[in-house]
């Protein structure tokens, strides 16, 4: 299993709970729709308790192998950014090999 993890903030302006609404609302099913059938998990992660305003949220999909993964995030990043994109900044991406071990 690969997972790709991304955080990223708010930009300043935009109500994070009306971002929050349009994410789950509106994102992450154009994620979904965009990453199929690679994508086998997506998991999003709001932040709620925030020390210093580092972090808006999180995101994290599931993948077979990481070319599966590669191949989904260039058909995400390649198409328009929706309403939800526009409000995000301070991308970080990073992509982990999972294994379970108990």
């Amino acid at each position: 299993m690969v997972k790709l993890i991304t955080t990223f903030r708010l930009k300043p302006g935009f109500d994070p709970e009306e971002s929050y609404q349009l994410w789950i609302e509106k994102h992450a099913p154009n994620v979904k729709k965009r990453m199929h059938p690679e994508l086998k998990e997506y998991i999003v992660g709001r932040v709620i308790h925030n020390p210093g305003d580092i972090f808006f949220g999180a995101a994290q999909l599931s993948f077979d192998t990481v070319e599966d993964s590669t191949r989904a995030l260039d058909r995400l990043l390649t198409g328009p950014e929706d309403e939800f994109m526009k409000r995000i900044t301070d991308f970080r991406r990073v992509v982990i090999e999972e294994r379970e071990m108990m």
